[in-house]
């Protein structure tokens, strides 16, 4: 038997319908908006979604090693756009460190005075990958950097970590 739209059995239909919308329009606008809500689309998280990984194994940059170890220290070459990487020199050599945070996955922002920060949640780091404010408790990663071909563009394996002292001389 159908019940009359004043009655209301169902925890979906606790609330009247607005004036001008009929009770299924309202039922189905509700439960679309729950489900938004618990998916995380409420939007009233600071954090934004994981990054797809960054493709893993060799990737040539445009930098060649000589040109890099001419820079001065502290120079960053970014390159998040091929695989979520930056590409240092430092009084030591060349290294290469993924641009994805340790704490939830988040893409961080360009070095910016010799500091690394994540626009997530605002982990910092140095700019040799060591963390130097949380929420994040681990390092940046670094990853295997040579130059294959004498004198052509350096290649970096994401697919091969190595030690944070690891450079390329």
């Amino acid at each position: 038997m159908h019940q009359p739209d004043s009655v209301h059995s169902h925890p979906l239909h606790s609330q009247p319908a607005p004036e001008g919308v009929d009770r299924r329009a309202f039922c189905l606008g509700t439960l679309a908006a729950g489900l938004v809500l618990a998916c995380g689309g409420g939007g009233g998280g600071a954090s934004t979604p994981a990054p797809a990984p960054p493709p893993a194994g060799p990737l040539t940059t445009t930098d060649n090693k000589a040109n890099l170890l001419a820079a001065p220290d502290g120079t960053v070459r970014d390159y998040r756009n091929l695989g979520n990487f930056f590409l240092v020199k430092d009084a030591g050599g060349i290294y290469a460190m993924t641009a994805v945070c340790t704490h939830m996955g988040c893409i961080v922002g360009a070095p910016a005075d010799s500091k690394i920060t994540c626009p997530c949640h605002g982990s910092q780091y140095d700019l040799g990958g060591a963390n130097l404010v949380g929420p994040a408790t681990q390092p940046l990663v670094h990853f295997a950097v040579t130059e294959p071909t004498q004198g052509g563009f350096l290649v970096v394996n994401t697919a091969a970590t190595v030690a944070a002292s690891t450079r390329l001389t």
